[in-house]
C-alpha cells in the first residue's frame, strides 16, 4: 500500500507541474505578446500558389511588409492593419503556448496561428497546418 501511495503522489507531482507550467506558458507568452508588432520579412517558400498569383504577391511583398502592423492590446483586444485593410477583434493564447487564437469581429470561427518563436522582441509566426511550417512570418515588436 506504501508503494501504491508514493506512486500515486509522484503521479499527482507531475500532472500538477505540467499543468502549472502551461499556465506560465500561456501567462508569459500573454505579456510578451502585448503591443505593436511590424513585419520584417514574410517567407511564403511553402505555400503552393498558381504562377500568376505568385508573381503579384512576390511583386507586392516589400508593400505587405512596409504597412502591416498587429497589435495586441490588454483587455485581449486585436487590431491589424495590412494589405487587405484593417481588422479587429479578440486574441488569447492557447493553454499550451503553442497558438495565438484570434476571433475577428464579424467571423464566426477563432482561427489559431502557430507561435514557432517568441521573446520580448522578436516573434515568428506560421500557419497552423503542419504542412505549412516553411511558411513564416518574422516579426519585431515596434517601439513604444
Amino acid at each position: 500500500m506504501n508503494k501504491l501511495n508514493f506512486l500515486l503522489s509522484i503521479l499527482f507531482i507531475a500532472i500538477a507541474t505540467i499543468s502549472f507550467s502551461q499556465k506560465d506558458i500561456k501567462s508569459e507568452y500573454s505579456k510578451m505578446l502585448k503591443g505593436t508588432w511590424k513585419v520584417d520579412s514574410l517567407d511564403i517558400s511553402s505555400i503552393n500558389l498558381s504562377p500568376e498569383y505568385e508573381e503579384i504577391v512576390r511583386q507586392k511583398m516589400p508593400e505587405i511588409i512596409a504597412i502591416t502592423e498587429v497589435q495586441f492590446k490588454s483587455g485581449n483586444k486585436y487590431y491589424k492593419k495590412g494589405f487587405e485593410g484593417e481588422r479587429e477583434g479578440t486574441w488569447s493564447v492557447s493553454d499550451n503556448g503553442e497558438f495565438i487564437l484570434l476571433k475577428l469581429n464579424g467571423d464566426s470561427k477563432i482561427s489559431k496561428t502557430r507561435i514557432v518563436k517568441l521573446t520580448e522582441d522578436k516573434l515568428i509566426l506560421a500557419p497552423e497546418e503542419p504542412s505549412s511550417v516553411n511558411s513564416k512570418a518574422y516579426m519585431y515588436k515596434a517601439k513604444q
